[in-house]
């Protein structure tokens, strides 16, 4: 093959080096991801690697000190040299000069320096952490509108416990604004709507994705918020400031919608325990009552009054004998004086002499009275019957009056009401136990209904999870 003079053959070694003198020229900004790290004393080779390609990389000892202490395998670096080739071996290489951690990387050691700070505060203690509320009537939801993590709450939500009404304040969960905007949605609840608890939620990410949910802002303001807050953020791996901040954390958006909201079913057994139990407590206390109502319309006090009355009459009528005895025993004297006393005055002149008709009189009118009111008293055990059957009629009326309204009270907790207004209770056969999960039956199985009047047998067909 012919040459012209001015073409020339370069050697390897002088082809690498003319390759090396028009590389060195470059200096540039590169990131990738270490891979293939081997440290030596004076040196250390690696490799920078992304999804497109590898770029080989030397730093030497003096150049140590201006790249991350804690160079390791897959972290993230951005690394400053020159492009050069190794013309010994023609290998195509980074002469680093300095570099520092990026991406993910200097996003996680900023996340663990906050997380140390926020938590010596004692911002993440259990301690201070408020409870769910059981049944909440009003559910605030601050998310992005555009993601899946709004329609997986709601759908979540509405299924396990209807009766809750969700209000959702749209944020963005990503990017420079996505934190002020949480924060102003958190203070928004708080002034302006009072739910009963809060969720923050949205889907799945990076770190650096999810790096508004790891700002102090947001950890602190979650934490101000008179409102429980629950978190669903990102996937079952994923943990923010927000999450260790709120009172609850669930670990995807899904977990918090079933997290603050209690289940359906299990609301409307436990009524029905609860309603069985009140029932059988209220029917024991009904049984007691009607029990000692019989014994007391039995016993002879209450059927036949006389026998309270009977030993206070006794006494009565002794007492009014001796009473008459005694009147009479006196009057006897008095009327021995009265005919001493006349004697004695016939001594006396003519105006003294009528005294004894006066005495008499006088014994006349006192005997008169003391029958008057011994017939008066004869009279009066007929009274105090009469009374007693009046008071005893009231007592017997009032307790009637009060049986009545326990039993309405009874009738309006009794869970056949609930029944009535269009809900039913699934048990197996012969059991009461009602059923809560598909789980529990197989295609097939003969179920029993419990409506508001009577119950049908079925038969499972068809098992819907």
């Amino acid at each position: 093959m012919g040459r012209t003079e001015q073409q020339r053959i370069y050697t390897v070694g002088e082809a690498n080096r003319l390759a090396d003198n028009l590389l060195q020229g470059l200096v540039l900004w590169v990131e990738g991801e270490v891979t293939n790290l081997n440290l030596y004393p004076a040196y250390c080779f690696f490799t920078l690697a992304d999804g497109d390609a590898v770029l080989p990389c030397v730093l030497f000892k003096e150049n140590r000190s201006e790249v991350a202490e804690d160079l390791r395998e897959g972290m993230s670096l951005l690394a400053r040299g020159r492009l050069g080739i190794y013309t010994r071996r023609g290998q195509y290489r980074l002469n680093v000069y300095e570099g520092q951690e990026s991406g993910e990387g200097k996003l996680r050691q900023e996340f663990l320096k906050l997380m140390r700070k926020l938590s010596e505060e004692g911002l993440f203690d259990e301690a201070i952490k408020r409870e769910l509320p059981p049944y909440p009537e009003m559910v605030g939801l601050i998310t992005s509108l555009e993601g899946a993590a709004v329609r997986d709450v709601a759908r979540n939500l509405t299924r396990r416990f209807s009766a809750s009404r969700l209000i959702i304040r749209g944020v963005k969960v990503q990017g420079d604004q996505a934190a002020g905007d949480i924060v102003a949605a958190l203070e928004i609840f708080n002034k302006g709507f009072p739910v009963d608890v809060l969720v923050l939620a949205r889907g799945g990410g990076s770190l650096e994705d999810l790096h508004p949910f790891n700002t102090e802002a947001v950890a602190r303001a979650i934490r101000a918020s008179a409102i429980p807050v629950a978190t669903g953020i990102g996937h079952e791996p994923d943990i923010t400031l927000a999450d260790l901040a709120a009172d609850f954390r669930a670990s995807t958006p899904t977990g918090a919608a079933e997290a603050v909201v209690p289940s359906g079913l299990d609301t409307l057994s436990l009524l029905h325990s609860k309603g069985l139990s009140l029932r059988a407590h209220t029917g024991k206390w009904l049984h007691r009552m009607e029990r000692d109502l019989e014994l007391l319309e039995r016993s002879r006090a209450y059927c036949d009054p006389a026998v309270i009355l009977g030993q206070p009459k006794e006494c009565l009528a002794d007492s009014e004998v001796a009473l008459h005895s005694s009147g009479l025993a006196a009057m006897g004297k008095l009327q021995s004086r009265v005919e001493a006393c006349a004697q004695a005055l016939a001594r006396y002149p003519r105006e003294y002499r009528d005294m004894p008709l006066r005495i008499v009189d006088a014994t006349k009118k006192l005997s008169s009275s003391l029958k008057a009111w011994w017939r008066w008293r004869e009279s009066e055990p007929a009274f105090c019957r009469r009374e007693l059957g009046v008071v005893i009629r009231a007592l017997l009326e009032r307790e009637q009056a009060k049986t009545g309204r326990a039993a309405s009270k009874l009738e309006a907790l009794s869970p056949l009401a609930v029944l009535g207004r269009g809900y039913s209770v699934a048990t197996r056969p012969g059991e009461t136990k009602p059923l809560t999960d598909t789980a529990e039956v197989a295609e097939g199985d003969d179920i029993e209904v419990r409506l508001h009047r009577g119950s049908l047998g079925c038969e499972v067909k068809k098992r819907i999870t």
